[in-house]
């Protein structure tokens, strides 16, 4: 699948998830709402990308590029974080419960909101 077709399916507000997304570039762009769920997105550029209210539980995520990324009110339940980069991204009110997240990848995250994260 392309980056292309992903857009394309947000817009259409059709899910996308289960695919493997493995080291696409979604830098830059706005994908509000997309359910992405289920997904592989190692190794994905997220950097600056409005995934606002965007669904990506149970994703993989690991050495992903999360910089300036705004994840406000999105889901990362039971998503592997690990490895990810994080600085300046935006977790206000993200369900981040069951995520697997360090606490050195926390660092610089702008986060309001109850739910916790874990390590």
């Amino acid at each position: 699948m392309t980056v292309e077709m992903v857009l394309k399916a947000i817009q259409e507000a059709r899910a996308i998830s289960g695919q493997d997304l493995s080291g696409l570039n979604f830098s830059g762009l706005n994908m509000t709402g997309a359910d992405l769920s289920g997904s592989n997105l190692s190794k994905c550029n997220f950097s600056g990308t409005i995934l606002q209210s965007a669904d990506l539980s149970d994703c993989n995520l690991c050495d992903t590029n999360l910089q300036g990324a705004n994840l406000s009110k999105s889901s990362i339940y039971n998503a592997d974080l690990s490895g990810a980069k994080m600085r300046r991204a935006n977790l206000t009110h993200a369900n981040r419960t069951s995520a697997k997240i360090s606490k050195w990848a926390m660092k610089g995250v702008y986060i309001t909101g109850p739910t916790a994260y874990s390590e």
